[in-house]
């Protein structure tokens, strides 16, 4: 088991890395056989030399990543991060233009590519990543025509279940916060997965759930969420949340969470993540978030 500092550093590694163009020292972070899959829901790869082609895309279109948070499992292994990169359009724009993630240009082509996603990475009892994985979805993607940071634009339209699944965590927060919980619970199926945190409780079933609900209503839990990224097969939300607890005591948590949904649109598996170093004890009502 890897502590939760290292994990973190190993992520913020990650980024740097990649945003210097050392593929090289980025590859020695993975061991020889890691598995991958960037986006989840477009098909993976796995070994050194499938990861070192798939960084040298990003490498040749200057990509600059920014980590908006970084949060660990209690399971020792796990690490995720909210990250937004930004890059020139060439060389992966017009490969996302054919699979139909972003429109071809109509008129000039566009400058930059700006994608917000989450990064999880497994780090083995060696301290090198084992497998990595990247969610985002169409809707993530921004284009640019000048590269500026105000031109970025997303696309004009999205399908009615990236809308539904993107929609999911205010949902669950705005029912869980009137106290509503068999609306919450039904957002649910029958047999749902429930990890929170990671490496730590894991309820099954909507009985269990509907407890932990309660729990949460009772404790007056107050939060606030981010920006959602999503998967290109419609299975996956993220969602960073910076949640406060005051009953028995003052809490402040930063966590990141992944939902899977089945095809009726409910969560079958939640795994939130965060772990000791991602508390804050003791803050006052009145301290904003």
């Amino acid at each position: 088991m890897i502590n939760e500092r290292p994990r973190k550093r190993i992520a913020l590694e990650h980024s740097r890395r990649l945003s210097a163009g050392d593929i090289d020292a980025l590859l020695d972070l993975y061991a020889e056989d890691a598995t991958y899959e960037d986006p989840v829901g477009a098909g993976g790869g796995s070994g050194r030399e499938a990861l070192r082609a798939h960084f040298e895309s990003a490498v040749a279109g200057n990509v600059q990543e920014t980590v908006e948070d970084t949060v660990v499992g209690q399971d020792g292994t796990h690490v995720l991060s909210r990250i937004t990169a930004v890059m020139d359009y060439r060389p992966r724009g017009p490969v996302y233009a054919g699979r139909g993630w972003v429109p071809p240009p109509s008129g000039a082509e566009p400058a930059g590519l700006r994608y917000h996603y989450a990064l999880l990475l497994r780090v083995g009892e060696s301290g090198l990543i084992e497998d990595m994985r990247a969610y985002w979805g169409r809707p993530d993607i921004e284009l640019s025509v000048d590269g500026t940071p105000e031109s970025f634009r997303g696309p004009d339209t999205v399908t009615p279940r990236e809308l539904a699944l993107r929609q999911l965590p205010e949902k669950y927060l705005g029912r869980l916060l009137k106290g509503d919980i068999e609306g919450t619970v039904a957002m649910f199926t029958e047999d749902i997965v429930f990890e929170d945190p990671v490496g730590g409780m894991k309820l099954h079933g909507k009985d269990a759930l509907r407890k932990h609900v309660f729990r949460g209503s009772e404790n007056k839990v107050h939060e606030v969420l981010g920006r959602p990224v999503s998967s290109m097969d419609g299975r996956f939300v993220v969602i960073r949340g910076d949640a406060r607890v005051f009953v028995p005591a003052e809490m402040r948590m930063r966590m990141i969470t992944i939902c899977e949904v089945n095809e009726d649109g409910l969560g079958a598996h939640i795994r939130g993540f965060w772990g000791l170093t991602d508390l804050t004890m003791g803050l006052s009502p009145k301290d904003p978030l």
